[in-house]
């Protein structure tokens, strides 16, 4: 009885934890840029944090091979901004930036199968000239296994403005780890 009661308490204190979402680790692709850095990390440490749900982050010289790993199913989660996005679907500049947002995402869940969140809420972008949003993309097939993630991602929309996206952007460029810049800005907004 006793080896029973100790065997039983040995498979609960020393077992690996264990998610809901076992299985399956979704990968956020993004261009190897500090900003693609510092906000890929916060969509993986809020996954992570909120759900267990294990996230790889994958870095990409340029769009074009971003775009070819979505399309072979390689990345399940991006990050985009309109003014790219548009010249992606061979439409002329938009200077309103929110008719950008519905028209790119409009036509990128309608062409491509991809989903569009809310905006992260800050101009810049980038090295972008005009203005633009910045956003979360969902594959749509990621949305039938999490479909609670739209709702957890859409927590950061509208919660970086440029004043604090130029921060997280100088702190990665003066040395910060993009991981740690993006962890302390979760807690400041209590998101973790």
């Amino acid at each position: 009885m006793k080896k029973a009661i100790l065997i039983i308490m040995a498979l609960v204190f020393f077992s690996p934890k264990v998610y809901a979402c076992v299985g399956k680790t979704l990968t956020i692709g993004v261009i190897n840029t500090s900003e693609g850095q510092v906000l890929a990390e916060m969509i993986s440490t809020l996954i992570t944090e909120r759900t267990g749900t294990a996230v790889n982050v994958t870095l990409y010289k340029n769009m074009q091979e971003l775009y070819e790993a979505v399309k072979v199913k390689e990345v399940d989660i991006s990050i985009e901004n309109t003014a790219r996005a548009m010249r992606v679907l061979n439409k002329p500049v938009e200077d309103d930036v929110q008719k950008a947002y519905e028209i790119v995402k409009a036509t990128y869940e309608k062409e491509k199968g991809l989903i569009w969140l809310k905006p992260f809420g800050f101009l810049k972008g980038s090295g972008e000239g005009s203005p633009s949003y910045t956003a979360t993309i969902l594959r749509n097939e990621i949305l039938n296994n999490f479909p609670a993630l739209p709702r957890l991602i859409n927590k950061l929309g509208s919660s970086i403005n440029d004043d604090i996206h130029t921060k997280l952007i100088n702190s990665v460029e003066s040395g910060e780890k993009p991981r740690n810049v993006a962890r302390d800005f979760l807690k400041s907004k209590k998101l973790i």
